[in-house]
Formats: C-alpha cells, sequence, structure tokens
C-alpha cells in the first residue's frame, strides 16, 4: 500500500530520501560539536585528520556504508554543506581510497593493520593517480611498480619529475596511506595500470622512499596539497589490489580482463562511487546557496530611485535570477538521485560494476566516459551547474555573497575545482560527443534528423525543455555523425579528423547531458503523488527548462530547433512561472535548504545585518 505524504514531507523525500535521517542526522551533529575544538586547532592538516577520525566514529562499518548509495550521498551532503574542503578529504579517503580497496579486493579487513587504518580513519585516506607532467596523464601513467621475481614483491618507482603525483597530501606529519595508481612490469612488459596501497607517512615524517614536497596551495578549495615521488618503495603481494589478475610462480602474467586498456578502465571505476554521490552534494551546496540568497533577497531593502524601500526580490530581474538558481538546484537534485539509481543498478548487473567499460570507441581523450559515460557526463553536469548557481548567487547578493561566513565562496570554489578534479569535465564531455557521433549512424529506436519535431505543448509546460533537449541532442548527433563521415572519406584520421570538430563534439557532450537532467527531472514529477505538490513542482521544472532555453538560446537557434520569436517570449514565461512559484516559496525554502542550524551562515538568518554582526569577534573601544 502506498503511503501517502503531504507536500512537505514528499519535496523532503524528493530532496533527502528518508532511510538515512539517522545517519544525517548524527553527521550533522558531530560536525557541529566538533567545530569549535577543531577551529582551535592551528595546523590545518591536523585538523582535517581530527574531523576525519570524528566522521568515521559514526559512519557504519565500511563493507555496510559501501553498500548503501544513499548513506554515501548523505555523507557526501552533510559534510559538504558543513565544510568544503574537508568534504574533499573525505572524497579521497572514502569514496577513492578506501573505495578502490572495497571494489577491487573486498573488505578493507583483508589488509591487516592497513585496512583497520583506514577505515578507522586513524590513517588519512589519498588517492595517487594524477601526474604533472603531462595532459591525459591517466592514459600514460609512468609511475611504475616491478615485480621483483626473487622476493615476490613489487618495487614502486617515480622515473622522474614529469612523473610527480599530485594530491590533496596533509602534513607529512601525520599518518597517511594512498591508493597509488601504476603500470606492473613483469620481465620487463608493461601489464597495464593497477592499484597499490602505500603507507606514505606516520608522525615522524615521509616513510623511507617516500618523497612528499612542501604544501601547495589551491586558493578555490583551501587544503594541503603535495607533489609525491616514490624511489624504490618496496610493496609486499597483499598490497597490490590486484582484482583476479595473478603471477604464476614461473613468473607468467594471467589477468582475466585480457589487456592494458580494460585493466586501466577497471582500475579507475572507482570514478563511479565518486561521480554517483557528487552530484547529491552538489545539489545540496547548490539548494543551500539559491535559499540563503533568495531570503536574503527577500528581507533585504533597496533605495534605488524607482521604489524606495521595496524588497530586493521584488525586482524581476532577481526572480528571473535566483528563482532560475532554486529552479536550478532541484534539477541538481533529481539528477543526483539519478545518479546513485545508475550506480546501483550497476553494481547489479551480470559482468560486474563497471557496465561501460568494454566500450572500444569510450577512451580518447581520457578513460572516464568509458568506465561509464552516464554517471561521467552527469558529474561534468553537476559541477558546471553548482558552479552556476553558486556565482549567480554571490553576484546577486553583492558584498554579503563574497563574505568568507557566507558560505556561498566555499561552495562556489569548492564546485569550481571540481571542474577539473574527479575526471576533468571538459575532456569527458568531448569523449561523450565524440563517442555519440560515431554511434549516431546507428538506428537507437529514435526519429532522427533534422526534421525531429517538437510536441505541441507550450513553453511554460514541464515537458517542454525535455522534448527541446531530445531534439537539440539528435540534431547535434547527426550533423556530427555526417561532418564526420565526409572528413573520413577525404582520408582524414585521427586528430586531423576531430581537430575541427572539437567544439561540436563538445557541444553534442553537453547536449547529452542536458538531456540526462531533464529526464531527471521528468522522472521525479511522475513519481510524485501529491497533486498539491505537482502544482508547485511543475512550475518549478518549467522555469528549469526556461532558464535553460535562454542560457543555450544561441545554439538551439543554430540548430533550428528554436526560432527567434519563441527565444523573444522567455522573458515572459520567466515572468509568469516566477508569479506562480513565489507564494510557495516558505514551502519550498523550508523542504530544500539545509535543516536548521546545519548551516550557520548569517545569509539566511531573518536579521542579516544583526547575525553577521553577532558572528564577529569585535575590538574593544578606546577609553577616552
Amino acid at each position: 500500500m502506498t503511503t501517502h505524504l503531504p507536500p512537505r514531507g514528499e519535496l523532503t523525500e524528493i530532496v533527502g530520501g528518508t532511510r538515512s535521517d539517522a545517519l544525517r542526522n548524527r553527521l550533522l551533529l558531530t560536525l557541529a560539536e566538533d567545530a569549535p575544538a577543531a577551529a582551535g586547532c592551528g595546523d590545518r592538516a591536523l585538523r582535517v585528520h581530527r574531523r576525519l577520525r570524528r566522521i568515521a566514529q559514526s559512519l557504519p562499518p565500511v563493507g555496510e556504508l559501501f553498500r548503501d548509495p544513499e548513506q554515501l550521498a548523505v555523507l557526501s551532503e552533510c559534510v559538504a554543506l558543513v565544510d568544503p574542503p574537508l568534504y574533499m578529504a573525505v572524497l579521497s579517503h572514502y569514496a577513492l581510497c578506501l573505495g578502490s580497496i572495497v571494489t577491487l579486493a573486498g573488505d578493507p579487513a583483508r589488509l591487516g593493520r592497513q585496512g583497520e587504518a583506514l577505515a578507522s580513519a586513524r590513517a588519512k585516506g589519498v588517492f595517487l593517480v594524477t601526474e604533472i607532467g603531462d595532459a591525459s596523464s591517466h592514459l600514460g601513467i609512468r609511475t611504475t611498480a616491478r615485480f621483483d621475481p626473487v622476493s615476490g614483491e613489487f618495487v614502486l618507482h617515480t622515473p622522474d619529475a614529469r612523473a610527480a603525483k599530485f594530491s590533496a597530501v596533509g602534513s607529512p606529519r601525520t599518518p597517511q596511506t594512498a591508493v597509488v595508481c601504476a603500470r606492473v612490469v613483469t620481465g620487463g612488459t608493461d601489464r597495464g595500470v593497477f592499484s597499490f596501497v602505500v603507507d606514505l607517512s606516520d608522525e615522524n615524517g615521509p616513510l623511507p622512499g617516500v618523497e612528499i614536497s612542501r604544501s601547495l596551495e589551491v586558493p578555490a578549495l583551501p587544503l594541503d596539497y603535495a607533489l609525491v615521488r616514490f624511489h624504490g618503495v618496496r610493496l609486499r603481494p597483499e598490497q597490490w589490489l590486484c582484482d583476479g589478475a595473478r603471477i604464476a610462480a614461473d613468473g607468467a602474467f594471467h589477468d582475466p580482463l585480457g589487456g592494458p586498456d580494460a585493466r586501466l578502465q577497471r582500475t579507475l571505476c572507482v570514478g563511479q562511487i565518486l561521480w554517483a554521490t557528487l552530484p547529491s552534494a552538489m545539489a545540496a551546496m547548490a539548494r543551500e546557496s539559491s535559499v540563503h540568497a533568495l531570503r536574503f533577497s527577500a528581507r533585504r531593502r533597496a533605495h534605488g530611485r524607482l521604489a524606495p524601500g521595496a524588497k530586493v526580490l521584488d525586482c524581476r530581474t532577481q526572480q528571473h535570477a535566483l528563482l532560475g538558481c532554486l529552479a536550478e538546484s532541484f534539477a541538481l537534485t533529481c539528477a543526483g538521485r539519478t545518479a546513485r539509481e545508475i550506480w546501483t543498478r550497476s553494481r547489479t548487473a551480470p559482468g560486474g560494476p563497471a557496465p561501460g567499460a568494454q566500450r572500444a570507441n569510450g577512451m580518447a581523450f581520457a578513460p572516464w566516459t568509458a568506465v561509464d559515460r552516464p554517471l561521467a557526463v552527469l558529474k561534468a553536469l553537476a559541477v558546471r551547474g553548482t558552479a552556476r548557481v553558486a556565482a549567480e548567487c554571490q553576484h546577486r547578493c553583492g558584498l554579503a555573497g563574497f563574505l568568507h561566513p557566507n558560505v556561498l565562496g566555499g561552495y562556489h570554489g569548492f564546485a569550481h575545482a571540481f571542474e577539473s578534479a574527479g575526471g576533468d569535465s571538459q575532456l569527458i564531455l568531448l569523449d561523450a560527443g565524440r563517442a555519440l557521433a560515431q554511434e549516431a549512424g546507428r538506428s537507437n529506436g529514435r526519429a532522427r534528423g533534422t526534421g525531429t519535431p517538437l510536441p505541441d505543448v507550450p513553453v511554460d509546460h514541464p515537458g517542454w525543455w525535455l522534448a527541446t533537449a531530445r531534439a537539440q541532442e539528435t540534431r547535434l548527433a547527426d550533423a556530427l555523425h555526417q561532418a564526420l563521415g565526409q572528413r573520413a572519406q577525404a582520408g582524414a584520421t585521427g586528430l586531423e579528423l576531430w581537430n575541427p570538430l572539437l567544439d561540436a563534439a563538445r557541444g553534442l557532450g553537453e547536449a547529452y547531458g542536458s538531456r540526462l537532467m531533464a529526464e531527471a527531472v521528468a522522472g521525479v514529477l511522475e513519481a510524485v503523488h501529491d497533486p498539491g505538490l505537482l502544482a508547485v513542482l511543475r512550475p518549478l521544472a518549467a522555469l528549469y527548462g526556461a532558464v535553460e532555453a535562454r542560457r543555450l538560446s544561441g545554439p538551439l537557434q543554430a540548430t533550428g530547433v528554436l526560432d527567434a520569436a519563441t527565444v523573444r517570449t522567455l522573458p515572459a514565461v520567466l515572468d509568469g512561472l516566477c508569479d506562480r512559484l513565489l507564494p510557495h516559496l516558505p514551502l519550498l525554502e523550508d523542504a530544500m535548504g539545509a535543516p536548521s542550524g546545519a548551516v550557520s551562515a548569517p545569509l539566511g538568518a531573518d536579521d542579516y545585518a544583526a547575525a553577521l554582526t553577532a558572528s564577529l569577534n569585535w575590538l574593544p573601544e578606546r577609553p577616552s
């Protein structure tokens, strides 16, 4: 029997789910209680490690945590809302380091001391894949792990400065253990890229054979970053995350995946865990940015001569921008649900957790779309959308939007940094567009061609944007496929074939992502039971579509999906949708904002000036 939820209850379930409420409350309480003590710790790396240990105490056992994508998403959302830089450390520790171990070796306890230290966060987990010397270094990893047949160990080595690894490595005087991606060499033969579990440092500094640089600054996401090099570090066989591969007693190498490309994709399938949970965290930051900016604008008086004393949110431009941000944050929330569902299905699908891993044409610029195309593209769209929302909210809040206590800068910095981190978004979209163009000649059950009709629905209908996005993807795919064929017939190959078409490939990858986002929104709307909630969410979804159409009006007109007359109607459409949503703002803000007290930013307070001044330390008055 279906349980009927009131509008707020059903919307709250859409935003955050219900199965992990206890974990969410426990994490938020832990983060709030630990904040004063962490703030008093002067060393940033020690502060991060301290908070990581406290978080670990609030979580279920690692095996249980990784069986439930919703729990991992809740972990991501809570930490991202409260402390974006700390969330970067959480991602490295859980999604990438422990995620690699769980995916490629099973229970971390099998690693003994190393696994137990990581599970309890006594050791901070790091993921080392990127090498600084070359573009697309994931496809050409040069760090080697040479097998020593005499001892049965591997010898980890950095050949030169170009192969130095980069990551968020904290103070070298804290216990840190890394999953290191390195090229296995046996008998002088390259066997592909595997992961190894390697201790980097303890309380006394870097361990023998490990060289860690002094900290490098990344202002957008303040953590301690460093370069790491290895000089003959010897690794026991159990530190190799072999994932079914083995070296026989006679030295023969056996890998069930059959080749280096398939092995690289499998080694990096840990990206699925990151991409399945990162969109949820991004959506949480986008929602909080939007809700805070809306509350600030609704309470802030303006002194412009047209209407002295009017609220800033009375202005149409402010409504279009901030209600548009709220609509985009709702779409990002829907995309986060879709990402978790994709990962859940892939883990139970026959053939293992990387359904896209055997795409022959999926890996050219980077390995990510070959691992999982929809998840990788949703990651790219989520970070770009969140960066856009946070930046717009900063701009619309004026000076307040850029003050550190108001958190918008932290959210924007994190999202902007993840344009490159977690799989470079530009390369993901290029690879997705390239593969889609090559597949466009095959029938996939959809009508193709520049004559693909749009359904006869008005622009303010929630289904209009999905139809528009589908038509745009189809037309771009057909056009790029045709251009590709013409260049191939003229004898062009490789970069000569693709170089003039890269912008078109990126545009197709973006259109594919827009279609995935629109389908995610449509899927959520279809599952809503309450008519009253549908009356709120339909204009919110329609506003998302209208804002996207205005933002992308140039490409949409270039393909003929939209005409100029339709584009000219968009401001009036936005006006009408804003009018329909404004009466429902209390419901939307209440359900889409973080729980009360979770984020202590003054920006969302009823009296912003009083909240800001109360949060500051004031200099004593000078005696008269």
